[in-house]
């Protein structure tokens, strides 16, 4: 090896050590499950947030500073969907995380994931593998962009910060939301989720309470109405009491618009609901026993459930 090569491998490697210093600054232990503590970020003054999955409990809830301090710790709010909670600690001085844009992140990215599972910082050093786009959670939540990560997990890992090389936050990282596949959310979907638990304590997403599944439409009732999808959703089931019920939709009921929307998959549904204002309607095209009909539903708030 080269002196030159020497040296540049000596300047990475101190870069990355104050990478790691700087983003502990912000890194906190939550004491909130058993066996060790799980990693959570100071994202606003006096607002920590981390991934929902590790706090385990609702109360009782301890942090450890990256001072050596504790403080307790009260949860206002948590998003099940997008596994963010969001924590609040009075009175304790600590750093916020700087925040970097991740938007120019590519694959082939360098990142490190750091990690507070106790007093000490860990850290892990990998490259940006995948970016997503237009990913949905497997509880409904639907997320802009995703950055997967090839890293090594160790414990402590979801809910610590993903940083650059100079220890600024690009995202939120967990190893739940895509079934054990080391992940982070972006920063910016973290401040929307953040907004709102702070807000309300929980992400607002309308439901109507039915099960479907696509279904194809045959030719004849392609031509017989003027439709130019071929495939709607059909209504497998429709839960008591809920938005749809009321509405008076029924099983075997086709939905084939909502809002002017075509529905050809149930992430379809999803976006038009995700769309309809606080107290607003959906207004469904519904293909019944060869008859087209308009049913208007005003979807629920599911909130914080899970």
């Amino acid at each position: 090896m080269s002196p030159k090569s020497d040296s540049t491998l000596t300047e990475l490697s101190a870069q990355l050590v104050t990478a790691v210093e700087v983003a502990g600054n912000s890194v906190v232990a939550i004491h909130a499950r058993r066996r060790i503590p799980s990693s959570g970020i100071v994202w606003r003054d006096g607002v920590i947030v981390s991934a929902s999955h590790t706090v385990r409990r609702d109360d009782e809830i301890t942090v450890t500073l990256p001072s050596g301090d504790t403080a307790v710790a009260t949860i206002a709010g948590r998003d099940p969907a997008t596994d963010v909670i969001a924590l609040r600690v009075e009175g304790a001085k600590s750093h916020v995380a700087p925040k970097a844009d991740s938007s120019s992140l590519r694959v082939g990215s360098l990142v490190l994931a750091v990690g507070r599972p106790g007093r000490n910082v860990t850290a892990s050093f990998g490259i940006i593998s995948a970016v997503g786009e237009g990913w949905r959670t497997w509880q409904g939540a639907r997320i802009d962009r995703v950055l997967r990560l090839d890293l090594s997990v160790y414990d402590g890992f979801s809910g610590g910060p993903l940083v650059d090389a100079t220890g600024a936050v690009l995202g939120l990282n967990n190893s739940a939301l895509a079934r054990g596949t080391p992940m982070a959310l972006p920063g910016n979907a973290v401040d929307r989720v953040l907004d709102e638990l702070l807000e309300r304590g929980h992400v607002r997403r309308p439901f109507i309470g039915v099960a479907v599944q696509p279904v194809g439409l045959s030719a004849s009732t392609l031509k017989q109405h003027g439709l130019s999808n071929d495939t709607g959703l059909l209504v497998l089931s429709i839960a008591d009491a809920s938005p749809a019920e009321k509405a008076g939709l029924l099983l075997g009921d086709v939905l084939l618009e909502a809002n002017g929307q075509a529905l050809a998959r149930p992430d379809d549904l999803l976006d038009a609901l995700s769309s309809v204002p606080s107290g607003g309607s959906l207004k469904l095209k519904v293909l019944r026993g060869g008859t087209i009909k308009t049913v208007s539903v005003t979807p629920a708030d599911r909130g914080g459930q899970e």
